[in-house]
């Protein structure tokens, strides 16, 4: 399959190398197409000459997303594969890395955030989940006490969103 694909790309028109990449992800989903591809970079470039923001608007699928209570912010898999995370041990989890929360002139705790896959508006995106110590968000095992409220979160978000320049592609600007 992946010489059939790389020999109709090479034959066929810009148009028609287009036509052909969505009936893929139609049959088959983004990631087989990005893997058949080679690579997301290739996905980009041949789809949307690089620009993520026109994929994003071309779609009319936001890259990241908020949720309007603020609770929980996702990606879209496209911008997860173009960042690269490292997967993590299990589930299909991505590696986000650490972070720190905590009130103003206090104690900061350090919180492991990961990227758990899942389906929003029919489309793979991937959630942001996370713990420290027994608190945190997102885990079936933390219990509802130790569950993180909002302000916490979206310092986690803020700092995400800042580490991995997600800036561009947020639909809403202010999270505060």
């Amino acid at each position: 399959m992946k010489e059939l694909i790389r020999k109709i790309l090479k034959e066929e028109t810009s148009v028609d190398q287009k036509e052909t990449i969505q009936d893929l992800i139609k049959d088959f989903g983004y990631e087989t197409a990005i893997k058949y591809l080679g690579g997301v970079d290739n996905f980009i470039n041949i789809m949307y000459d690089g620009d993520l923001i026109k994929f994003s608007e071309d779609t009319t699928t936001p890259i990241t997303y908020l949720s309007t209570d603020g609770m929980n912010l996702y990606l879209h898999e496209v911008l997860v594969y173009a960042l690269g995370f490292k997967d993590a041990m299990w589930r299909g989890e991505k590696e986000l890395g650490d972070f720190k929360f905590g009130s103003k002139n206090s104690i900061q705790y350090k919180f492991n955030a990961r990227l758990y896959p899942t389906i929003l508006h029919n489309q793979k995106y991937y959630r942001v989940v996370g713990a420290s110590g027994d608190s945190g968000f997102g885990y079936s095992y933390i219990t509802k006490r130790n569950t993180l409220g909002k302000r916490y979160r979206q310092q986690i978000f803020k700092q995400i969103i800042d580490k991995y320049g997600l800036e561009p592609y947020m639909k809403v600007k202010t999270f505060y």
